[in-house]
Formats: structure tokens, sequence, C-alpha cells
């Protein structure tokens, strides 16, 4: 059964290889308050003979797929060369950055997330000049994310229109007030916890976050946006260890 599980998910992936431009939208123009530092420029217990750093963990599971043509990251703003840096010293990522180098993009972020995704997809409009399938936007903070989630969620927006990973919230979910008076009870069998990467077909992303730009409104991830301007966001299994690295405690080895 697992071998022939392995065999469609291989065909599958020729098949969108030859079909598809896809490309990649990883965000790391975060200031890290809660954390303390610079989380995404950090190394990695686990990896500390190859130098892998939060951020270039989360480029090298994109760029080893061969799902993606496009890459573009977003900084902080000034920090192109450190991060691009921090990402060569990676010895796993430097022989790969070599052969996508023409299609790889570092760029300043904005100071809200929303922001940040938004100057990554125009800087993709612009520099990419064939049309675009569908980008898969990141937290550049979760560095685990598996071959095995990046191939689902594209899949499952190459099936449905767009899709995010989620995984089952295991304690019993409330919804308060200002102040703190419990509002309601929510059924924890309907609550997903959203994670990255979120997958969408580019131009009318890029569409959505243009009308977005200017409604008044935050938003915290781009399946809002889409699904307000755009269509419906799917799901489709995600997985505990795609976490994102928040508190220092969750850079704590976990392999």
């Amino acid at each position: 059964m697992m071998k022939c599980t392995a065999l469609i998910w291989e065909t599958w992936k020729k098949k969108s290889l030859m079909t598809m431009n896809n490309a990649v939208l990883i965000t790391a123009a975060g200031s890290s308050q809660r954390f303390g530092e610079k989380k995404e420029y950090l190394k990695l217990p686990e990896y500390t003979e190859t130098q892998t750093t939060v951020l270039s963990a989360s480029v090298y599971a994109f760029a080893v797929s061969g799902l993606f043509r496009s890459f573009v990251i977003t900084v902080p703003d000034g920090d192109e060369a450190v991060a691009n840096a921090v990402l060569s010293q990676d010895s796993r990522l430097s022989e790969v950055l070599r052969g996508i180098q023409q299609h790889f993009f570092i760029v300043n972020g904005g100071t809200t997330r929303q922001e940040s995704v938004y100057k990554g997809l125009t800087v993709l409009a612009e520099k990419v000049p064939e049309p675009l399938s569908f980008v898969l936007v990141h937290d550049g903070a979760r560095p685990w994310v598996s071959p095995y989630v990046i191939e689902r969620v594209l899949k499952t927006a190459e099936q449905r229109g767009a899709a995010v990973p989620v995984i089952p919230v295991v304690d019993t979910q409330k919804e308060v007030d200002a102040d703190g008076r419990i509002i309601r009870h929510l059924v924890r069998e309907q609550i997903a916890a959203v994670q990255t990467p979120q997958a969408f077909p580019f131009d009318r992303l890029l569409a959505a976050h243009r009308k977005a730009e200017h409604d008044g409104c935050t938003y915290t991830d781009d399946s809002e946006i889409y699904a307000k301007y755009c269509a419906a966001v799917y799901t489709c299994p995600g997985a505990r260890e795609n976490k994102k690295i928040t508190y220092r405690e969750d850079l704590k080895e976990t392999r």
C-alpha cells in the first residue's frame, strides 16, 4: 500500500512539473519581538554540521521538491545581504541555490505580514516573465515543513482551487470578550489550526491583495483575503511537526 501511494505522488509530481510554473513566497520580514532576536537566522540544533538555519531549512524543503521554479523571500528592510549570507552558509542549500539563482529573489518586506506578502507577489509578477500557476505562501519560521505536506497542499489546490494545511485542535476552545468573559462555547470538532504553506492561483491571489490593500481591514493570513475576494479555500491534513517557532522553547531539538 505504501509503495502504491508513493508511486501516485511521484506520478503527480512529474505531471505538475511538466504543466505548471509554480512559485514559493517565504515570509521572514517580522521583527521576532516575542522571541527576542531574529529567529529565522538562528541555527537549528539538529543540523549543526551543515550550518542550517530556520530560514535555510524552510527554503531547502521547497527547493529540493522539484515543484517550483521561482522563489521570493521577504526580509526586514536592509537585511538582503544578511539573509543571503545566512542561506549561503547552509552547505545543504548552497549548491541548490546556484541552480535556481535566476529565479530567486530576496526583497524587503513590510511592517505587516499582509504587506510583506503583497510586496513578494508584486516582485514575482515583475520579475518572472512566464505566467505563474500557483504560489505557495509559507512562514519562514516553520523550518520543519515536510515534502509530503508541500506536495499535498499543492495537489489539493490544483484539484480544488486553493488550499491550506490544518491540524485538529486538542484543547477545548472558547470565544472571549475584552473583559475575559466567555461569550461563546466553540465546537472543537469544527475548529482547525491553520498552518503554512498556503496555496493559491497566483493571479487571483495578487488581485485579491490589490483589493485588500485599500479596504481598511487587517488580515492575519492569505486564506482570509482570498476567501473574501476570490473563492472558497479548502483544507488538507497538515502535520504537528510543521510548527511555527514563536518562543525560544520552540527551537529545542525535535528530531
